[in-house]
Protein backbone atom coordinates (compact mmCIF):
# COMPACT_ATOMS: atom_id res chain seq x y z
CA UNK A 1 0.00 0.00 0.00
CA UNK A 2 1.57 3.31 -1.05
CA UNK A 3 1.38 6.53 0.96
CA UNK A 4 -0.95 7.91 -1.71
CA UNK A 5 -3.30 4.95 -1.28
CA UNK A 6 -3.26 5.40 2.47
CA UNK A 7 -4.18 9.05 2.08
CA UNK A 8 -7.09 8.35 -0.20
CA UNK A 9 -8.22 5.42 1.91
CA UNK A 10 -8.44 7.91 4.78
CA UNK A 11 -10.91 9.95 2.75
CA UNK A 12 -13.10 6.86 2.38
CA UNK A 13 -13.49 6.70 6.16
CA UNK A 14 -15.94 9.67 6.22
CA UNK A 15 -14.87 11.08 9.60
CA UNK A 16 -18.03 13.15 10.18
CA UNK A 17 -20.31 10.13 9.87
CA UNK A 18 -17.96 7.89 11.81
CA UNK A 19 -17.79 10.44 14.63
CA UNK A 20 -21.59 10.68 14.59
CA UNK A 21 -21.87 6.94 15.21
CA UNK A 22 -19.32 7.03 18.04
CA UNK A 23 -20.88 10.00 19.83
CA UNK A 24 -24.40 8.63 19.49
CA UNK A 25 -23.25 5.26 20.83
CA UNK A 26 -21.74 7.05 23.84
CA UNK A 27 -25.04 8.87 24.33
CA UNK A 28 -27.00 5.61 24.40
CA UNK A 29 -24.65 4.05 26.95
CA UNK A 30 -24.72 7.28 28.95
CA UNK A 31 -28.52 7.19 29.12
CA UNK A 32 -28.31 3.63 30.47
CA UNK A 33 -25.75 4.82 33.02
CA UNK A 34 -27.98 7.76 34.01
CA UNK A 35 -30.90 5.38 34.60
CA UNK A 36 -28.82 3.35 37.02
CA UNK A 37 -27.65 0.48 34.84
CA UNK A 38 -24.28 -1.04 35.72
CA UNK A 39 -22.17 -0.56 32.60
CA UNK A 40 -20.51 -3.72 31.33
CA UNK A 41 -17.46 -2.17 29.69
CA UNK A 42 -16.39 -5.30 27.82
CA UNK A 43 -19.81 -5.45 26.16
CA UNK A 44 -19.67 -1.70 25.62
CA UNK A 45 -16.32 -1.98 23.79
CA UNK A 46 -17.36 -5.02 21.76
CA UNK A 47 -20.50 -3.20 20.62
CA UNK A 48 -18.77 -0.01 19.52
CA UNK A 49 -15.94 -1.85 17.73
CA UNK A 50 -18.55 -4.03 15.98
CA UNK A 51 -20.35 -0.93 14.72
CA UNK A 52 -17.16 0.77 13.54
CA UNK A 53 -15.94 -2.34 11.70
CA UNK A 54 -19.30 -2.85 10.02
CA UNK A 55 -19.64 0.83 9.13
CA UNK A 56 -16.17 1.13 7.60
CA UNK A 57 -16.59 -2.20 5.85
CA UNK A 58 -19.73 -0.99 4.10
CA UNK A 59 -18.13 2.39 3.29
CA UNK A 60 -15.26 0.67 1.48
CA UNK A 61 -17.62 -1.84 -0.15
CA UNK A 62 -19.81 0.95 -1.50
CA UNK A 63 -16.79 2.82 -2.84
CA UNK A 64 -15.54 -0.35 -4.51
CA UNK A 65 -18.87 -0.98 -6.24
CA UNK A 66 -19.24 2.76 -7.03
CA UNK A 67 -22.37 3.03 -4.90
CA UNK A 68 -20.84 5.14 -2.12
CA UNK A 69 -22.43 6.13 1.16
CA UNK A 70 -22.88 9.88 1.69
CA UNK A 71 -19.42 11.45 1.58
CA UNK A 72 -20.04 14.02 4.32
CA UNK A 73 -17.59 16.90 4.28
CA UNK A 74 -15.66 15.56 1.31
CA UNK A 75 -16.61 15.94 -2.31
CA UNK A 76 -17.95 12.82 -3.93
CA UNK A 77 -14.97 10.95 -5.43
CA UNK A 78 -16.81 10.66 -8.74
CA UNK A 79 -16.68 14.45 -9.09
CA UNK A 80 -12.92 14.35 -9.37
CA UNK A 81 -12.09 11.22 -11.35
CA UNK A 82 -13.26 9.40 -14.44
CA UNK A 83 -13.71 6.21 -12.42
CA UNK A 84 -16.42 6.74 -9.79
CA UNK A 85 -15.60 5.68 -6.25
CA UNK A 86 -11.81 5.62 -6.72
CA UNK A 87 -9.07 8.18 -6.23
CA UNK A 88 -5.99 8.47 -8.47
CA UNK A 89 -3.46 5.84 -7.43
CA UNK A 90 -5.99 3.88 -5.39
CA UNK A 91 -6.46 0.21 -6.19
CA UNK A 92 -10.02 -1.17 -6.26
CA UNK A 93 -8.61 -4.36 -4.74
CA UNK A 94 -7.48 -2.36 -1.72
CA UNK A 95 -11.03 -1.16 -1.05
CA UNK A 96 -12.50 -4.64 -1.53
CA UNK A 97 -9.87 -6.33 0.64
CA UNK A 98 -10.27 -3.73 3.38
CA UNK A 99 -14.05 -4.09 3.23
CA UNK A 100 -14.04 -7.88 3.46
CA UNK A 101 -11.52 -7.79 6.32
CA UNK A 102 -13.63 -5.34 8.33
CA UNK A 103 -16.88 -7.16 7.66
CA UNK A 104 -15.25 -10.43 8.71
CA UNK A 105 -14.04 -8.77 11.92
CA UNK A 106 -17.58 -7.50 12.56
CA UNK A 107 -18.94 -11.02 12.06
CA UNK A 108 -16.46 -12.41 14.61
CA UNK A 109 -17.32 -9.68 17.11
CA UNK A 110 -21.03 -10.38 16.61
CA UNK A 111 -20.45 -14.06 17.36
CA UNK A 112 -18.49 -13.15 20.50
CA UNK A 113 -21.34 -10.93 21.69
CA UNK A 114 -23.84 -13.71 21.07
CA UNK A 115 -21.81 -16.53 22.60
CA UNK A 116 -21.02 -14.38 25.62
CA UNK A 117 -24.72 -14.03 26.34
CA UNK A 118 -24.64 -10.26 25.87
CA UNK A 119 -27.38 -10.11 23.25
CA UNK A 120 -31.10 -9.91 23.85
CA UNK A 121 -33.81 -10.06 21.23
CA UNK A 122 -34.03 -6.24 21.21
CA UNK A 123 -30.27 -5.66 20.84
CA UNK A 124 -30.15 -8.37 18.15
CA UNK A 125 -32.88 -6.57 16.22
CA UNK A 126 -30.93 -3.29 16.49
CA UNK A 127 -27.81 -4.99 15.13
CA UNK A 128 -29.83 -6.55 12.32
CA UNK A 129 -31.31 -3.20 11.34
CA UNK A 130 -27.90 -1.53 11.38
CA UNK A 131 -26.58 -4.22 9.03
CA UNK A 132 -29.69 -4.36 6.84
CA UNK A 133 -30.04 -0.61 6.28
CA UNK A 134 -26.38 -0.26 5.37
CA UNK A 135 -26.90 -3.11 2.92
CA UNK A 136 -29.81 -1.23 1.30
CA UNK A 137 -27.72 1.93 0.98
CA UNK A 138 -24.48 0.67 -0.59
CA UNK A 139 -24.96 -2.78 -2.17
CA UNK A 140 -25.56 -2.72 -5.95
CA UNK A 141 -29.11 -3.66 -6.81
CA UNK A 142 -30.42 -1.83 -3.77
CA UNK A 143 -28.29 1.34 -3.40
CA UNK A 144 -31.03 3.58 -2.02
CA UNK A 145 -28.70 6.53 -1.35
CA UNK A 146 -29.90 8.29 -4.52
CA UNK A 147 -33.50 7.11 -4.29
CA UNK A 148 -34.84 10.20 -2.55
CA UNK A 149 -34.98 8.52 0.85
CA UNK A 150 -31.24 8.01 1.29
CA UNK A 151 -30.93 11.02 3.59
CA UNK A 152 -33.57 9.65 5.94
CA UNK A 153 -32.04 6.16 5.98
CA UNK A 154 -28.59 7.65 6.63
CA UNK A 155 -29.88 9.54 9.66
CA UNK A 156 -31.60 6.43 11.00
CA UNK A 157 -28.38 4.43 10.62
CA UNK A 158 -26.14 7.06 12.22
CA UNK A 159 -28.39 8.71 14.82
CA UNK A 160 -31.11 6.29 15.91
CA UNK A 161 -29.52 2.81 15.85
CA UNK A 162 -26.15 3.42 17.59
CA UNK A 163 -27.65 4.79 20.83
CA UNK A 164 -30.41 2.17 20.72
CA UNK A 165 -27.85 -0.63 20.46
CA UNK A 166 -25.60 0.86 23.16
CA UNK A 167 -28.57 1.20 25.52
CA UNK A 168 -29.96 -2.27 24.82
CA UNK A 169 -26.57 -3.91 25.33
CA UNK A 170 -26.64 -2.54 28.89
CA UNK A 171 -30.34 -2.81 29.67
CA UNK A 172 -32.98 -5.43 28.97
CA UNK A 173 -35.75 -2.85 28.72
CA UNK A 174 -36.48 0.17 26.55
CA UNK A 175 -36.94 3.40 28.50
CA UNK A 176 -38.79 6.55 27.45
CA UNK A 177 -35.65 8.61 28.09
CA UNK A 178 -33.95 6.88 25.16
CA UNK A 179 -36.55 8.27 22.76
CA UNK A 180 -36.65 11.68 24.44
CA UNK A 181 -32.89 12.06 24.24
CA UNK A 182 -32.34 10.72 20.72
CA UNK A 183 -35.32 11.76 18.58
CA UNK A 184 -34.63 15.53 18.73
CA UNK A 185 -31.17 14.85 17.28
CA UNK A 186 -32.66 13.10 14.24
CA UNK A 187 -33.96 16.28 12.52
CA UNK A 188 -30.77 18.15 13.49
CA UNK A 189 -28.67 15.47 11.81
CA UNK A 190 -30.92 15.36 8.77
CA UNK A 191 -30.54 19.13 8.53
CA UNK A 192 -26.74 18.72 8.65
CA UNK A 193 -26.86 16.21 5.79
CA UNK A 194 -28.99 18.65 3.80
CA UNK A 195 -26.40 21.38 4.34
CA UNK A 196 -23.43 19.20 3.42
CA UNK A 197 -25.19 17.97 0.27
CA UNK A 198 -26.28 21.48 -0.65
CA UNK A 199 -22.62 22.33 -1.25
CA UNK A 200 -22.46 19.85 -4.14
CA UNK A 201 -26.02 20.45 -5.36
CA UNK A 202 -24.88 21.84 -8.71
CA UNK A 203 -22.64 18.83 -9.38
CA UNK A 204 -25.39 16.39 -8.38
CA UNK A 205 -27.76 18.20 -10.72
CA UNK A 206 -25.22 18.05 -13.56
CA UNK A 207 -24.52 14.35 -12.93
CA UNK A 208 -28.29 13.66 -12.68
CA UNK A 209 -27.97 12.09 -9.24
CA UNK A 210 -31.49 11.77 -7.87
CA UNK A 211 -30.80 12.88 -4.32
CA UNK A 212 -33.64 14.35 -2.31
CA UNK A 213 -32.19 17.83 -2.80
CA UNK A 214 -32.15 17.42 -6.58
CA UNK A 215 -35.72 16.14 -6.54
CA UNK A 216 -37.13 19.03 -4.49
CA UNK A 217 -34.80 21.87 -5.55
CA UNK A 218 -32.38 23.86 -3.42
CA UNK A 219 -34.86 26.57 -2.41
CA UNK A 220 -37.30 24.03 -1.00
CA UNK A 221 -34.36 22.18 0.57
CA UNK A 222 -33.31 25.31 2.47
CA UNK A 223 -36.86 25.73 3.76
CA UNK A 224 -37.02 22.10 4.90
CA UNK A 225 -33.57 22.40 6.50
CA UNK A 226 -34.65 25.42 8.54
CA UNK A 227 -37.85 23.64 9.54
CA UNK A 228 -35.85 20.58 10.66
CA UNK A 229 -33.62 22.71 12.88
CA UNK A 230 -36.62 24.36 14.53
CA UNK A 231 -38.36 21.00 15.00
CA UNK A 232 -35.25 19.55 16.63
CA UNK A 233 -35.07 22.22 19.30
CA UNK A 234 -38.85 22.12 19.74
CA UNK A 235 -38.59 18.38 20.45
CA UNK A 236 -35.97 19.09 23.11
CA UNK A 237 -38.47 21.39 24.78
CA UNK A 238 -41.22 18.78 24.47
CA UNK A 239 -38.95 16.16 26.06
CA UNK A 240 -38.82 18.28 29.22
CA UNK A 241 -42.62 18.24 29.35
CA UNK A 242 -42.51 14.44 29.15
CA UNK A 243 -40.22 14.13 32.14
CA UNK A 244 -36.69 14.55 30.83
CA UNK A 245 -34.80 16.49 33.55
CA UNK A 246 -33.99 20.09 32.69
CA UNK A 247 -30.43 19.61 33.98
CA UNK A 248 -29.95 17.08 31.15
CA UNK A 249 -31.75 18.91 28.35
CA UNK A 250 -31.06 22.51 29.39
CA UNK A 251 -27.46 22.78 28.11
CA UNK A 252 -28.43 21.92 24.53
CA UNK A 253 -30.20 25.28 24.20
CA UNK A 254 -26.80 26.98 24.39
CA UNK A 255 -26.59 26.04 20.70
CA UNK A 256 -29.67 28.10 19.79
CA UNK A 257 -27.73 31.24 18.73
CA UNK A 258 -25.69 29.19 16.24
CA UNK A 259 -28.89 27.54 14.96
CA UNK A 260 -30.63 30.89 14.50
CA UNK A 261 -27.62 32.32 12.68
CA UNK A 262 -27.45 29.28 10.40
CA UNK A 263 -31.15 29.59 9.55
CA UNK A 264 -30.72 33.32 8.86
CA UNK A 265 -27.63 32.73 6.70
CA UNK A 266 -29.28 30.06 4.55
CA UNK A 267 -32.51 32.04 4.23
CA UNK A 268 -30.56 34.96 2.76
CA UNK A 269 -29.29 32.79 -0.08
CA UNK A 270 -32.68 33.09 -1.75
CA UNK A 271 -32.13 36.85 -1.83
CA UNK A 272 -28.81 36.48 -3.61
CA UNK A 273 -26.54 36.77 -0.58
CA UNK A 274 -22.97 35.48 -1.07
CA UNK A 275 -22.47 31.83 -0.19
CA UNK A 276 -19.88 31.44 2.57
CA UNK A 277 -19.44 27.67 2.65
CA UNK A 278 -16.81 27.55 5.43
CA UNK A 279 -19.15 29.38 7.83
CA UNK A 280 -22.23 27.44 6.72
CA UNK A 281 -20.43 24.11 7.05
CA UNK A 282 -19.02 24.98 10.47
CA UNK A 283 -22.43 26.12 11.73
CA UNK A 284 -24.15 22.96 10.47
CA UNK A 285 -21.60 20.82 12.33
CA UNK A 286 -21.96 22.88 15.50
CA UNK A 287 -25.76 22.75 15.44
CA UNK A 288 -25.70 18.96 15.45
CA UNK A 289 -22.55 17.98 17.32
CA UNK A 290 -22.64 20.54 20.15
CA UNK A 291 -26.11 19.53 21.44
CA UNK A 292 -25.10 15.88 21.06
CA UNK A 293 -21.92 16.45 23.06
CA UNK A 294 -23.69 18.49 25.76
CA UNK A 295 -26.41 15.86 26.11
CA UNK A 296 -23.87 13.02 26.25
CA UNK A 297 -21.74 14.86 28.79
CA UNK A 298 -24.79 15.59 30.95
CA UNK A 299 -25.99 11.98 31.15
CA UNK A 300 -22.52 10.66 31.99
CA UNK A 301 -21.75 13.11 34.81
CA UNK A 302 -25.19 13.05 36.46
Amino acid sequence: MTSQEKFHLGRNIRPVHLMTTIVMYLLGAGLAHYLGEQINYSTFLLGIVWMICLQLGFYFLGDHFQTPFDSGLFSHPADQTHEPGLQPGQSPDLLLFSSLSLLAAAAVLGVILGVGGNLTLASGVAMGLFFGLFLLIVVPGFSLDLSGVGEFISSIILVVLPPALAFLLQSDRVHLFLSLGVFPLFPLHLGMIFTLRLKRYRMDLYKKRKTLLVRIGWIQAVFIHNLLIMVGFLLFGVSVLFGMPLKIIGPVFLTLPAAVYLIWTLSRLKEGAPVRWPIITLLSLVVFFLPTYLLTFSVWIN
